[in-house]
């Protein structure tokens, strides 16, 4: 695996939203298109407290060797996804024992700190990953069996899946 292009691919999955956030207003940043929808803050605020309580603990326990498994696979939908580098354009609900709806961001700022500490955090992991044995493995929910690469990896798909979710809320306000 070419840690440096991950490294890189992840940064500018990250600084996308950066980027996004720092053209847009707050006020446009906390809209709801309803109710029950995200705000692009929401969303924000959901990337950071996935990457960081999902992505990085997995990587992390994955790391640490912490209720890992050896000889474990994949699902086989799963290498899809990693071969093409994204998860199917369908809107994925969570189960409901570990839904969250993510509040709003208190400002601008807070919002971009988040995901600044997201991108070094990845990079530290990215850094560790050579240190990681790559058959040593954490169950994901949907996916099976990831090693410590392959949770990175799919926190950067993740980043770029809810670029997707955003072009729908732009579109909802005319936008762009």
């Amino acid at each position: 695996m070419n840690l440096q292009k991950l490294e890189k691919q992840t940064h500018q999955a990250i600084d996308y939203w950066i980027d996004e956030y720092k053209r847009y207003d707050f006020d446009k940043i906390i809209a709801k298109p309803s109710e029950n929808d995200w705000s692009m803050g929401q969303v924000g605020i959901h990337l950071w407290m996935s990457a960081k309580g999902f992505f990085f603990k997995n990587a992390e326990k994955c790391l640490s060797k912490e209720g890992t498994e050896k000889g474990k696979s994949k699902k086989f939908a799963a290498h899809f996804i990693f071969n093409l580098k994204m998860l199917p354009p369908v809107r994925y609900e969570m189960p409901k024992q570990v839904a969250v709806v993510p509040k709003q961001p208190e400002n601008k700022e807070q919002l971009i700190a988040k995901l600044e500490e997201t991108k070094k955090m990845a990079s530290d992991y990215i850094l560790r990953i050579e240190q990681s044995d790559p058959d040593l493995k954490i169950k994901h929910p949907f996916l099976g069996w990831l090693n410590t690469a392959e949770w990175i990896t799919l926190c950067n798909i993740h980043f770029r899946h809810h670029m997707r979710q955003k072009k729908r809320i732009e579109q909802h306000f005319n936008w762009k």
